[in-house]
């Protein structure tokens, strides 16, 4: 028989940075390396999710210090972390995102007004990541329903279509109320992008 597996949720402090680090290195796909990635790889990296924010541990000891962005972090049963979240509420890190959405096309006008009308209020969840081991496992899902609690706005998403696709990333957005809702393009590190926005519209 299977045994279970123990998920305990917690918001991040400073001591976790480390271990945050590393749940992002075991799924980071870095920039410069796409074009070199095999059929094959590509394929793997599809089915299984990827980040692609390259980032060092002085960044989530930076988040973690500040009062308007949460990272919500998992341990199992021996107080290891197993998978993170970082959702960001303030508005300057709204304004950035709003800066890099190129041309968009939306599903709707709500959706619309909720990205471009600067008066309108949303989370951003910035990255999500579980160790390899831990994944489909529900600990991703764990993760989201306790910032869910503390959000009060609409939390939106974006997901890399090309160069790129993530599509379990997409899956695990779709299971967890998240809705298809824009298509923008942007630049990355000199790549050109194409993203699937996804929404939470997080209705008590």
């Amino acid at each position: 028989m299977t045994q279970k597996l123990t998920i305990n949720v917690v918001n991040a402090s400073l001591e976790d940075a480390s271990g945050i680090h590393n749940a992002l290195k075991q799924n980071l796909v870095e920039i410069r390396d796409i074009d070199e990635i095999k059929k094959k790889e590509r394929k793997e990296l599809e089915d299984k999710g990827f980040l692609r924010k390259e980032v060092g541990i002085e960044y989530y000891e930076n988040l973690i210090k500040d009062f308007d962005t949460q990272i919500y972090i998992a341990k199992d049963s021996s107080g290891n972390i197993i998978g993170f979240a970082s959702i960001h509420r303030k508005k300057y890190d709204i304004i950035k995102v709003r800066d890099v959405i190129g041309n968009l096309s939306f599903e709707d006008d709500r959706t619309k007004e909720l990205l471009l009308n600067k008066d309108t209020e949303f989370a951003y969840l910035d990255q999500i990541s579980i160790l390899p081991e831990f994944k489909r496992k529900g600990v991703a899902t764990a993760i989201f329903e306790k910032a869910l609690i503390e959000v009060d706005t609409p939390i939106v998403a974006f997901i890399v279509e090309k160069p790129l696709f993530n599509k379990a990333s997409i899956y695990w957005h779709e299971n967890n109320g998240f809705e298809f809702s824009a298509i923008s393009d942007g630049e990355y590190k000199g790549k050109t992008f194409k993203f699937q926005i996804f929404v939470h519209w997080n209705k008590k």
